[in-house]
């Protein structure tokens, strides 16, 4: 069954998608939005900001995959978590709002010849069409963390995007402590009369000679138009390419798939924030551990309900953070509970009894790679965690800092018996910053779109989301995603 065609296709409803639907809309396109997911994204337990732990293990707002076995990061899977339904992983993320400073984006971009200065502007507080970013909640612990980091010599930042080697509490995308993203620009701006949402999930593209001309679902509609976006994020983008023909011709023919396109970097370049965390007791100190809990998890409800900004409802589980200006930079970020990491993909986030809390720390601009591939069984993802040894050197230097911060804070970290470099890569895990897998570059020979986000060597078909990151542009991956998006609508002239 084929339906009538359509002047754009974009499949995927995540963060860079309902982006490209908006903009593309009140430039009097007609839109074909593909999304798999049925959530509206409106859901309670995603409008609040915390609220976001009880669903990260639903299958309706989140797709799960396990890692392959990680020989650099102790011969364990991982689970890899994004969002799913309208607005993706940016309704079920720590909301953190950080675009990235532009000195990364030159540092990225330049050797390419594109210039964010101006997408960047868009997206600053203020800006017609940018999302609220405001300081989330804080609290005691997050004062002694912020005088710790400047007792050790940090700047106290009022923004990183302004100024990022230094010290801050948390920006978030909120509106009276409402999670309050892109999503709702799109719902508010979007034009419905040129506007059809699909729900259903892409099982290939549609050749025409050597141009991309539609997409078939899984249930054998065929959706037509003039150019295909695929925006399904760092593992859903290159699966539905390789699903498609377009690929390592090699690893095609091994999977059993007709090859269109040899492209051997589709769903290579795979990089990640591998976090890892360290317990510390405060005994003194109420973290999320205790103000879930009965009476104090009402009184942060009557807080919320009051408008009052001190309630842990308003923002994620962390805080305030530390961008560290190193040889490789890393970031430190205060988190206000202990959990069990092994459950996340399966019951979400289970807050330990244990009056704690605990510091994370990942490399900012990882070296290790990974990869998405298909085979005749199954898809394979291998996040690269530590893979290069010169991250696992950044991860142990942001250890050892995050170690005399806390003794700084007047707390002592956990013990271990076992040896830091051990600890780092049987406790690594994924920050969910997935980024790189259909990386951008100027020709065919270094990446797999160009410049104007066109797949080199196939007419019809462009690419925009994070997968077409050449590298980490942020410590949070959401708003540089929504970047990539501002960018294509300039080039097409959306606006």
């Amino acid at each position: 069954m084929s339906v009538p065609e359509f002047d754009l296709v974009i499949v995927g409803g995540g963060s860079a998608g309902l982006e490209l639907a908006r903009m593309a809309t009140r430039a009097e396109l007609n839109v074909a939005l593909i999304e798999q997911g049925v959530s509206s994204g409106r859901h309670i337990f995603q409008r609040i900001p915390l609220m976001v732990g009880k669903i990260i293990g639903n299958s309706r707002f989140v797709d799960v995959w396990r890692s392959i076995p990680l020989t650099s990061a102790g011969g364990f899977a991982r689970p890899i978590l994004a969002g799913r339904g309208l607005g993706g992983s940016s309704r079920i993320n720590g909301n953190v709002a950080y675009a990235g400073p532009r000195h990364r984006y030159a540092q990225v971009y330049d050797k390419i010849g594109l210039n964010f200065s101006d997408i960047l502007r868009e997206l600053s507080p203020g800006a017609s069409n940018a999302a609220p970013r405001v300081h989330t909640w804080t609290d005691g612990l997050s004062e002694l963390f912020l005088k710790a980091t400047v007792a050790d010599g940090a700047r106290l930042l009022d923004d990183p995007d302004d100024d990022f080697f230094g010290a801050s509490p948390l920006h978030v995308n909120t509106r009276w402590g409402l999670r309050h993203n892109h999503l709702e620009a799109f719902y508010r701006q979007a034009k419905k009369s040129k506007l059809t949402i699909v729900q259903g999930t892409a099982k290939e593209l549609i050749f025409t000679d050597s141009r991309v001309s539609g997409v078939v679902l899984v249930d054998g509609v065929e959706i037509h138009a003039q150019e295909i976006i695929v925006s399904a994020g760092a593992i859903g983008s290159p699966t539905l390419l390789l699903q498609s023909g377009i690929g390592d011709s090699a690893m095609l023919r091994r999977a059993g798939i007709a090859g269109k396109l040899d492209q051997p970097h589709v769903g290579r370049h795979l990089k990640d924030h591998a976090n890892l965390r360290i317990p510390f007791s405060c005994p003194e100190h109420d973290t999320l551990n205790q103000k879930t809990r009965d009476f104090k998890a009402l009184a942060e409800g009557f807080k919320f309900l009051t408008g009052q900004s001190d309630t842990i409802l308003r923002g994620p589980g962390a805080s305030a953070g530390l961008n560290v200006e190193w040889e490789n930079p890393y970031r430190i970020q205060l988190v206000h509970f202990t959990q069990d990491r092994s459950q996340v993909g399966t019951k979400g986030i289970v807050f330990e009894k244990v009056r704690g809390a605990s510091l994370g720390m990942y490399a900012l601009w990882p070296y290790s790679e990974g990869s998405v591939e298909l085979t005749s069984k199954e898809l394979r993802i291998d996040p690269g965690f530590l893979a290069d040894q010169r991250d696992m050197t950044t991860t142990l230097q942001a250890l050892s800092h995050a170690r005399n911060l806390i003794f700084q804070m007047g707390f002592a970290p956990h013990s271990n018996h076992i040896d830091d470099e051990t600890l780092i890569r049987t406790g690594v895990y994924s920050g969910y910053h997935l980024i790189g897998s259909n990386r951008m570059a100027t020709t065919a020979r270094d990446g797999v779109v160009a410049p104007d986000f066109r797949v080199h060597g196939i007419d019809g078909l462009s690419i925009c989301d994070a997968s077409v990151m050449p590298d980490h542009l942020s410590s949070h991956s959401y708003l540089a995603t929504i970047a990539q998006a501002r960018m294509l609508g300039h080039q097409r002239g959306w606006i």
